[in-house]
């Protein structure tokens, strides 16, 4: 790093920050989910990683999968409050779901309270 900014304000948070940034995450709130969960020292997702259903060979590509434990989150949006992809939702989740997967929805308010978030999120990952 550069003498530069030694000293600087803010630089130890940036040199926190820099081992966590991913270009994957698809939105901000998406990315703020991921930085809390590894801050909270939970294990690492896979991040918008396709899963192909073997029987019609469609591939959904879930915001956070925990592959071991069978565990999707997925950030609901504004987007997601349409009627149609609303109904979208709910059938991607239920054809995931029976195939043993669990799925579980987070919003922005959900991000209010990462202490609350992250103990739901680890009692979903224990085995």
């Amino acid at each position: 790093m550069s003498q530069h900014f030694l000293g600087r304000r803010g630089m130890t948070t940036i040199r926190q920050a820099l081992p966590l940034l991913d270009d994957r995450a698809e939105s901000p709130p998406e990315s703020m989910l991921r930085v809390i969960l590894a801050l909270h020292g939970l294990p690492k997702p896979t991040i918008n990683h396709s899963i192909v259903n073997t029987e019609t060979g469609q591939a959904v590509r879930p915001d956070f999968t925990f592959s071991e434990q069978k565990l999707i989150l997925e950030y609901q949006g504004d987007y997601h409050r349409t009627k149609e992809q609303w109904r979208k939702d709910m059938t991607r989740r239920s054809r995931l779901e029976s195939h043993g997967w669990r799925v579980m929805e987070i919003n922005w308010d959900d991000l209010k309270d990462e202490i609350e978030l992250v103990a739901r999120i680890r009692r979903l990952l224990r085995p």
